[in-house]
């Protein structure tokens, strides 16, 4: 995916695939809905699959940190099961449950801060 800005790859554990793409689908909507500067594809992890997708990644650059980590915790609140897996440059993180707190951390992670 071209473009500038960070890129990051958020994937669904512990689902189904239909319930990933489901899922991915659905963050997607709510990542795209959140920023004018966020750029967000939605892959397949088998190309061979015929399915939409259960992975997402997303380009963002500095000005939509805050509203991309705020609409993942507001996404991650309303599917409170859901868990997903966030692969930045520097590592793997692993959100659910999420609190308030927690969508600050989300932002610090985009940030590079954690």
């Amino acid at each position: 995916m071209p473009g500038t800005g960070q890129t990051y790859v958020i994937g669904f554990k512990g689902v189904s695939a239909r319930n990933a793409n489901m899922n991915a689908d659905s963050l997607k909507d709510a990542l795209l809905n959140a920023s004018e500067d966020v750029k967000v594809e939605q892959r397949r992890e088998d190309e061979h699959a015929l399915d939409f997708g259960a992975t997402l990644v997303v380009v963002l650059g500095t000005p939509s940190i805050i509203a991309v980590a705020k609409a993942i915790g507001d996404w991650l609140k309303l599917h409170h099961s859901v868990e997903i897996e966030i692969k930045t440059p520097d590592g793997k993180y692993i959100a659910k449950n999420v609190t308030a707190q927690d969508a600050q951390r989300l932002a610090e992670l985009f940030q590079g801060k954690l």
